[in-house]
């Protein structure tokens, strides 16, 4: 079911602090060495965030001098991060990403608080749903400063009590927090708006940020015929993914020849995961290439075109999107929070309604009827965009400076 890809290499890394993201060192001034170093603890739901969005700022804030510690579930992504940073992780044995239960939500409340009063961090930067209120409440008791980040709301057909109560817990928990991070101006609205958080309160930092020195464009070499689609993301339904399966069988039955790649796997921890059922039964039909998960996902983007995500998942800035358009890729997503921030219509990409097939469809034929100069201009203005707008070296001393603030 899962191919082995044709641009996958053996290559192997002597230095084992290159490896996937380990490109760029920043250089910010070093703190004062006869003073302990404050101790920054980064808090989510699992580790793989931790790794997947938070990898450079550990790096930076360890390179400012700070004593880093993480708490998140544990995954195979801690080996990385323990191989990559000198940040100590502390696994959350209570956090059920799928779970409503009182009882298991106070039981990580609980943990929270022991791993805290244990480290007794000088600074909190929480991420991701629970961390954000329980984590939040927790640091309260305990008088200690904390920054949340918002990072996309999730998913959006959830109940209408789901979405009061997590509405309410936002509105509690966030009166706790020093400062409020938004990757994008609609979810910060939207949370002023409905008195979730004060505006005084309120930062915008664009997205997760991306690193230009390791996100660089190679000239395709693809071996196909036609245009490659990919799309890279968990295995939620919320991503896009049958859209794209649908899209992609759709314009396969006309003839087509593109091809239309899939990278990723089934996210077992959430309720809306596609089923390897299902994923096998796509790879089977010949639709689709379904090359599972990628540790190193370039080489996958650097062979194709056009990076779809046709998500209605209450996105941040989606990283994929980040990682294509510093490789000078063409965009096709959706006009929904988040990913609205990141393509301009008809400059590096286009926009679609959400959950339409149909219009997904036609502007994959819009891509491929793109001569090859319109597809490089697309493409250096994706790279373009995100220099100017989504780059570390803009992301990343905006957290710093708001570190600094907090314990002061």
């Amino acid at each position: 079911m899962i191919k082995k890809p044709e641009f996958y290499t053996e290559e192997k890394v002597s230095d084992p602090k290159q490896l996937l993201r380990g490109s760029e060192t920043f250089f910010v001034q070093a703190r004062d060495p006869l003073k302990p170093a404050p101790k920054i603890m980064l808090v989510a739901s699992i580790a793989w965030t931790l790794w997947n969005y938070r990898l450079e700022l550990i790096k930076y804030l360890e390179n400012a001098g700070y004593e880093v510690i993480l708490l998140a579930a544990d995954d195979s992504s801690r080996l990385k991060l323990e191989r990559l940073t000198n940040a100590r992780f502390f696994p959350l044995k209570h956090c059920n990403r799928s779970s409503l239960s009182p009882f298991q939500n106070f039981r990580l409340l609980i943990e929270l608080f022991r791993h805290y009063r244990k480290v007794r961090p000088d600074v909190l930067l929480l991420f991701t749903i629970r961390p954000n209120t329980l984590g939040n409440l927790a640091a309260g008791w305990l008088g200690i400063p904390t920054i949340s980040t918002i990072e996309g709301i999730g998913i959006t057909d959830s109940s209408w009590r789901l979405q009061k109560l997590s509405s309410w817990l936002y509105k509690l928990s966030l009166k706790i927090s020093g400062k409020v991070i938004f990757l994008n101006r609609d979810d910060q609205k939207e949370f002023i708006e409905n008195r979730i958080v004060g505006p005084e309160k309120c930062v915008l930092i664009p997205g997760p940020g991306i690193n230009t020195e390791h996100f660089q464009p190679v000239e395709n070499q693809r071996r196909s015929e036609g245009m490659v689609f990919i799309f890279i993301a968990r295995l939620i339904a919320e991503k896009g993914i049958r859209e794209f399966v649908r899209a992609a069988k759709a314009l396969k039955e006309t003839g087509c020849p593109a091809e239309f790649r899939i990278v990723g796997t089934p996210d077992y921890g959430n309720p809306h995961s596609i089923g390897l059922e299902e994923l096998k039964t796509w790879a089977d039909e010949g639709y689709v290439q379904c090359y599972g998960f990628l540790d190193d996902v370039r080489p996958a983007i650097a062979a194709a075109d056009v990076l779809v995500l046709p998500t209605y998942y209450r996105e941040g800035v989606p990283r994929s999107i980040l990682e294509a358009m510093a490789m000078e890729k063409v965009i096709i997503t959706t006009d929904v929070n988040g990913c609205r921030d990141t393509v301009e219509n008809g400059k590096n990409g286009f926009l679609i309604p959400p959950r339409n097939v149909d219009a997904l469809i036609e502007h994959m034929k819009k891509a491929m009827e793109l001569s090859p100069a319109q597809l490089k201009n697309m493409g250096l203005y994706s790279r373009q965009k995100v220099e100017r707008e989504f780059s570390d070296l803009l992301i990343l001393p905006g957290y710093l400076e708001l570190v600094q603030q907090a314990y002061r």
